[in-house]
């Protein structure tokens, strides 16, 4: 029993010794830490770098600007139009009948020459229409032949019932003298008048039946013309049959398949030459006093994969539209139709002309130094917002400025020679602010 209540003795005795050495412990070590902490944080401010304090010019915020000048700009009209070409035919069938040959070669995308055959259809009938007016213009010959053997038989009828006539009268007059001698009686006389008139009747119709064949020959020489005629016809509806092409070109459609029924007009194929192209570029009315045949037009495809193309002006029309209030100038373009970097028939173009008569000084600001209709320029190292009006606008690299920019505003506001225009003004920038100029100039050459 005594060593138990010893033992615990001891045990509680130490308790508050290791709890000592505990918290002295955690003491030490957060110095040290707090000790380091400090140790790097007076490291780091010893070693930052000294910023020097700027004064005067040199503390206003920079801006980048380009000095105003004008230089020569050859007007520039912006239009559109659709590229056509002038040979393409929309081959109609002219016979109706059925669709018996597609040749091999007759396929969308394919050449084909003048005279090539696209489709043939069913030409039997037309056949037998051939041999129809081929039989009725032999009948019509015939008939010719007949009549003019008729109508020399009618000459020489007449002319007998003539001399008929002649004869007659000739008895008459004898058996008249002699009545007045007294070697005649009065019925003979009478029985020679009556012969005489039988014999003029007789000429009289016997004429009359031999004028008339002239007649019937020109009539049978016009029914002869009209089975020639139809003969004709009959013959080229058979040609007709095969329908050929009438240009040379590259198919672009085919609207039948063999089997079918085509009416006459109906088109069956269509047929473009790209060799030859006309693009109506409708322009502002108010260009009309700045454009002029020849002038240069530089021509590119509006929307996404932009291709470029040179040309020139080469008609314009008369007239304004008056409801789009638009002129058309038209630019003809002979090109390779084999070449892939052609000008394709029915691309929408947006075309540029530029008028190289009337290149004048202007001045010119690029586009992104507009800032609603208005320019910030420095004069005397301090912004000003001047309202500005655009002329138009255009397209070009203008190196002499050190700029980039390939957009450009034409103003019809003038500026002062020695200007230093804000090429890019941001949201911090104010009118009446200070700012430190840098020329473009100087930055490309850096």
């Amino acid at each position: 029993m005594g060593s138990v209540s010893e033992s615990h003795q001891v045990s509680y005795g130490s308790m508050p010794t290791s709890r000592t050495i505990s918290f002295l412990t955690r003491a030490i070590v957060s110095v040290i830490c707090v000790v380091i902490g400090y140790a790097i944080l007076s490291m780091l401010i010893s070693s930052k770098p000294k910023l020097e304090i700027v004064s005067g010019n040199r503390s206003f915020p920079a801006v980048i600007v380009m000095e105003a000048k004008q230089i020569p700009i050859a007007r520039r009209t912006v239009g559109y139009g659709t590229a056509d070409a002038l040979q393409h035919a929309d081959v109609p069938t002219q016979v109706s009948s059925i669709v018996t040959l597609l040749p091999p070669t007759t396929r969308v995308g394919y050449v084909v020459q003048k005279g090539d055959l696209l489709v043939e259809l069913d030409d039997v009938d037309y056949k037998q229409q051939v041999v129809r007016a081929e039989l009725s213009l032999a009948t019509s010959k015939s008939e010719m032949a007949l009549i003019a053997v008729e109508s020399c038989a009618a000459d020489e009828r007449a002319e007998l019932a003539r001399r008929d006539q002649e004869l007659s009268e000739a008895e008459l007059q004898r058996i008249t003298d002699a009545f007045k001698r007294g070697a005649a009686k009065q019925r003979e006389i009478d029985i020679a008048k009556q012969k005489t008139i039988a014999a003029t009747a007789a000429s009289v119709n016997a004429t009359e039946s031999a004028n008339r064949f002239p007649i019937k020959e020109e009539r049978a020489t016009s029914t002869i013309a009209t089975k020639q005629a139809e003969l004709a016809l009959a013959q080229e509806n058979l040609k007709r049959c095969k329908v050929l092409s009438p240009i040379d070109g590259v198919i672009q459609e085919i609207d039948v398949r063999v089997g079918e029924h085509v009416s006459n007009g109906k088109r069956i194929v269509r047929v473009v030459n790209s060799g030859n192209l006309e693009i109506p570029l409708r322009l502002p009315s108010y260009a009309r006093s700045y454009v002029n045949v020849l002038d240069p037009v530089n021509l590119r495809s509006a929307g996404f994969g932009k291709r470029h193309w040179g040309a020139h002006i080469s008609r314009i029309a008369p007239e304004d539209d008056q409801q789009t209030r638009t002129m058309v100038a038209f630019v003809d373009v002979e090109q390779n139709p084999n070449n892939n970097f052609r000008i394709p028939p029915g691309i929408f173009l947006r075309g540029e002309v530029v008028n190289t008569t009337t290149a004048t000084p202007r001045w010119v600001v690029p586009r992104r130094a507009l800032r609603d209709d208005r320019l910030m320029i420095v004069r005397d190292s301090v912004l000003r917002s001047i309202p500005v009006a655009i002329d138009y606008s255009i397209k070009a690299n203008f190196d002499q400025f050190g700029l980039p920019d390939y957009d450009w505003a034409v103003l019809q506001t003038p500026l002062a020679e020695g200007d230093l225009v804000v090429v890019d003004p941001g949201g911090n920038l104010r009118d009446g602010m200070s700012v430190r100029s840098i020329l473009a100039t100087e930055v490309a050459a850096e």
